[in-house]
Formats: C-alpha cells, structure tokens, sequence
C-alpha cells in the first residue's frame, strides 16, 4: 500500500535525510551567538568570513544609502561595529532564505519567486509594524519572524521537488500542490525551526500563525498575522485579498494601530516588494 503524502513528508522530515540550502550553517551560528552574553567580536568575524557571499552582503548593507554621508565601512569589524550583531545574523538568515528557494521541477520552481517575495516583504513589514506599534525593542525579532512564518511551504515544496518522480508520487497539480501547503506547512514549520534550536516562539508563530483564535494573543503573533493580512491586502502571496479591511482585523486593535498607520503599512508592503527580487 502506498503511503500518503502526509505520511511521506513526516517520514522525510524524521529520517533527517532532507537537505536544504537554508540550513546555512554560518546562519545559524550567527543566531546562537546573538542570544549568547560572551560572544567575542572575533568570533562573530571569524563565522562571516567562512561565508565570503555573506560576508560581501553585509559589507554592502553596511555602505548602503541609509549611511550616505558617514565613513566608508570597508572591512567586516566595521560592518559588525555599525550594523550590530543581531541585524547581522537576521541578514545571515535572510541571504540563506533567498539561496533556498529553487527547484528542479518547473511547476514547483515557478512558484518559489512568489514563495520569497512573501517572505522577504512579511519580514520588512513585520518590522515596521513592531516599531509603528510603540515595540521597537522587538523590531529584529518581528523580522525574523515574518521571515521565517511560513517557511514550512518551503520545506513542502523542496521535499516534493526530490520525490516528484517516484512512481507512487501521482502528477502534481496545482490543486493538489496549494491544498498540501495549506493543510501541512504549519507543522512542519514548526518542526524545521524546534530542529534548528531557534527560540520557541518563532515556532509558535509558524504552526499558529493561522489559527482563527489564540487564547492568549502575543505581539509578535498579532504582528505577524497583520503583516499576512497586509500581504493578502496588496497581493503578495497566494492569498490575495484586494477587499480586505486591515482596520477590522483584531490584531489591528490588539497593537492599536489607527486607520492612518495600517494606509501607510500597505504603501510600505508595496514599496519593498519591489525589493525582493534582487536578493534571489
């Protein structure tokens, strides 16, 4: 009897066979070492430069126009100097996100463009929105959690992708394909992220991030579902929604954000989603 496609994805989760690109290593030493009180800048330093394409992203960052008129930063303990450590490991990330989504499979691989154009844009707008509702103190970890909310449609894809021609896999529809994201990215979410040792919140936020009711709301939950209804609101995603009404949104109301701010949020969605494609 064959297995179903559930059962195949958990079987290749557990098996820890599944390799994906956004398991960067440097990424994620990079994010141990910003929770970690004596980290030496050297080690920061010594881990960016195994990465030399990481380590030409954050040089750039470092010189980019929001420092127009400050010292040219040409050597990376100046970027880490001027950037901060934890702005430098959510760069780390986010470079390794851009790498992961590709594909063999050309119906998949069409989709992986969309897949992180959402997720770059549900990152940035994730962390105007902790700074606009008074949490700038969790503006990095806003980012990090739009980033990485739905990175379990990722993981789905990629694992289809290595086992599209197996015999008892059957054609893979779009239907077929945007019903398995739906029901099973959540989970498998979650699973990626408490496998990757990252804080147990951006794991709550990935498998509840479309739960309806959250007994006990937190920010950062109430951030990142806002920014999925922003998404939604612009077209950003496959949930596009052009009639949706942010203000009537109960997380609207949770970070008490007014009908000027939430206009100003979408004029800011669209702004970065003209930058996404320039980090694939």
């Amino acid at each position: 009897m064959s297995k179903s496609l559930k059962e195949m994805v958990e079987e290749q989760m557990e098996s820890g066979e599944l390799e994906l690109p956004i398991f960067n290593q440097v990424a994620l030493d990079l994010q141990r070492m910003k929770n970690e009180d004596d980290v030496q800048l050297d080690q920061i330093i010594i881990a960016i430069m195994t990465d030399p394409a990481l380590a030409v992203r954050i040089l750039k960052v470092a010189n980019s126009s929001f420092y127009g008129g400050l010292k040219e930063v040409s050597t990376i303990q100046q970027a880490v100097i001027r950037l901060g450590l934890e702005q430098v490991a959510n760069i780390a990330l986010m470079s390794a996100q851009a790498a992961a989504h590709d594909a063999q499979l050309q119906k998949l691989k069409d989709r992986m463009p969309g897949l992180w154009e959402h997720a770059y844009v549900s990152a940035m707008g994730a962390r105007w929105l902790a700074k606009e509702a008074g949490l700038r103190d969790r503006a990095e970890e806003a980012f990090l959690a739009g980033l990485l909310h739905d990175v379990g449609e990722l993981v789905l894809l990629k694992i289809l992708d290595q086992h599209a021609g197996d015999a008892d896999i059957p054609p893979l529809t779009d239907a077929l394909i945007n019903e398995a994201l739906e029901v099973l990215h959540p989970e498998l979410g979650h699973r990626l992220m408490t496998t990757w040792e990252l804080p147990g919140i951006y794991a709550d936020v990935a498998r509840n991030h479309h739960q309806p009711n959250l007994e006990e709301p937190d920010a950062l939950h109430a951030i990142v579902r806002l920014v999925d209804g922003g998404c939604a609101k612009v077209g950003v995603g496959q949930r596009a929604d052009d009639q949706m009404i942010l203000s009537s949104l109960p997380e609207a109301g949770f970070l008490d954000l007014n009908e000027i701010q939430l206009a100003e949020f979408e004029v800011v969605l669209e702004d970065v989603r003209s930058q996404a494609g320039t980090l694939l």
